[in-house]
């Protein structure tokens, strides 16, 4: 794919991430001014009024990031440098997770173990007799 095919796929991640933030805004909103909870449906039970102000909304800025003239470059040069990125072979990655997972596991029985000494000496400094 072009750059340019890319920043507008990033556009369209922005506009929905938008519209989504924007929906649970407005419905929290809507719930502390309205106290009856009322939200008018549309279309149905699934388009209400928040949901439109919402779509509205997210279109409105997802446009004005897309016409500033500053955004569209930096998401290019961005686009233009994640592709000179080497990547690792799907190996790599399974071996590397492999690796994580186990140190992971090591790492966590170590401080278990210890967490265990330690409250068996704190045991018996707070309650010697017991």
């Amino acid at each position: 794919m072009t750059i340019s095919k890319w920043v507008n796929l990033v556009f369209a991640g922005v506009a929905i991430l938008a519209f989504v933030v924007f929906d649970k805004t407005l419905k929290l909103i809507w719930a502390t001014w309205n106290k009856e909870l009322i939200d008018y449906a549309l279309l149905g039970s699934y388009v209400t009024l928040t949901t439109a102000l919402a779509v509205g909304a997210s279109i409105i800025f997802t446009f004005y990031l897309y016409r500033r003239p500053g955004t569209f470059g930096y998401l290019s040069e961005c686009v233009s440098e994640l592709q000179k990125v080497t990547w690792p072979s799907l190996d790599e990655t399974k071996r590397s997770t492999v690796v994580v997972i186990v140190f992971t596991i090591l790492l966590s029985t170590y401080l278990a173990m210890f967490d265990w000494v330690w409250k068996v000496v704190t045991d018996f400094i707070i309650t010697p007799g017991a």
